[in-house]
């Protein structure tokens, strides 16, 4: 069984984006990865550039899990904006800007191509 991976993205969001990167890799079993949340919460008092989260579903679909959706639910409500939720499979990766999350249904922006290759070159990922 391949292992889960979850990076916080960081960087400044505007017109263009100019710069960012992913940091605090994580790795675990899939759906019990568990990153530094006390770390994520100090950078955003701090600095506020948390962007949001990117992760792979190294066995699954492209699709949010009900984890997923009760995570970004947590940190959108915490921070009090919308942030990216990347997910990556073992042949693609899809991005969404998350806005809202009640009743189990989410209010999020897939972020179609060739914009997506645009968010996936400013941290660094090409393919």
């Amino acid at each position: 069984m391949k292992k889960e991976i979850c990076y916080i993205m960081l960087g400044k969001q505007g017109a263009y984006f100019n710069r960012g990167r992913l940091v605090k890799k994580v790795t675990g079993k899939p759906a019990l990865v568990k990153f530094d949340g006390q770390w994520v919460l100090e950078r955003e008092e701090k600095k506020g550039d948390i962007l949001g989260f990117w992760h792979t579903h190294p066995n699954g679909t492209l699709e949010p899990s009900k984890r997923d959706l009760k995570t970004m639910q947590a940190w959108i409500s915490c921070f009090g904006k919308p942030l990216f939720c990347v997910i990556q499979n073992a042949s693609h990766k899809t991005a969404y800007l998350v806005s809202s999350i009640k009743h189990k249904k989410w209010k999020a922006v897939w972020i179609k191509q060739p914009f997506a290759y645009k968010i996936f070159r400013f941290f660094g990922v090409y393919s």
